[in-house]
């Protein structure tokens, strides 16, 4: 089946916060501004095989804002934060 991307809701947002999920080895937790009037959306998303905690504040990501929110080992997730790696699997 093909995608239609033209339906997806992609935008900018800056990283305001990030935590290790409490139950999750592979989760972060990220607070995402992306211009909302309602403030940061709340997001889980599984960097953490591939980034330092410390690094993740202030870094602009791309976020898919248009799924429905759904929980990721009991937290909220209102959204997807959009990655790419090189063939050789580095950042």
């Amino acid at each position: 089946a093909e995608i239609d991307i033209s339906k997806l809701d992609i935008r900018v947002g800056v990283i305001q916060k990030a935590w290790k999920h409490e139950e999750a080895d592979k989760l972060f937790c990220e607070e995402i501004d992306i211009g909302e009037e309602d403030g940061p959306r709340q997001i889980a998303s599984g960097l953490r095989a591939h980034y330092n905690l410390d690094d993740l504040q202030g870094q602009r990501v791309l976020v898919l804002a248009n799924l429905k929110t759904r929980k990721m080992m009991g937290f909220p997730s209102h959204g997807m934060v959009l990655c790419a790696c090189s063939q050789d699997g580095s950042t």
